[in-house]
């Protein structure tokens, strides 16, 4: 057992935040509603969730932007895709869409096409929870801002 003298407490109580026990003043939890209550579907429009953080062109010439579903039990049902840069139509930068927890060749669902602005469907494609939409730009001007905005629907669990 540490014996702490008692011309040490007092100034112990400041160290790192520490207070002497106070019965009945204890800060309570948060409460938080358990996960397995969520269990009813509820389907909205995708909306500000399918932007983006805006990213810069590296002094290579590449970006890489990315945006997928933010909880557990949520997917999204995508119907489009819009890929820009801040330099517009006539940008020589070339751009590669994938659908997936990576962007790995296999999980591509758009070719290397313009990327100054395109918009493409993309129906049919799911994201799951833990899958983003990726957007990998190359031959871009560099510090020129690139752009990646999908939309569809979001299937989001309620209780």
């Amino acid at each position: 057992m540490v014996r702490i003298p008692a011309s040490w407490r007092g100034a112990l109580a400041g160290i790192a935040g520490a207070q002497p026990a106070r019965y009945g003043s204890a800060v309570s939890r948060i409460p938080v509603t358990p996960g397995h209550l969520f269990t009813q579907p509820v389907t909205v429009d995708l909306g500000n969730d399918g932007v983006a953080p805006v990213v810069t062109f590296t002094a290579g010439g590449t970006a890489q932007a990315f945006v997928g579903p933010a909880g557990g039990g949520d997917l999204w049902s995508l119907d489009q895709c819009s890929v820009s840069t801040s330099v517009g139509l006539l940008d020589a930068a070339q751009c590669t869409v994938f659908a997936g927890p990576l962007p790995l060749a296999n999980y591509q669902v758009a070719p290397s096409f313009s990327g100054g602005g395109q918009q493409f469907s993309l129906g049919g494609v799911a994201v799951p929870f833990g899958w983003f939409v990726w957007a990998l730009w190359t031959s871009g001007v560099a510090g020129e801002f690139g752009y990646l905005r999908v939309t569809g629907l979001k299937t989001v669990l309620t209780n």
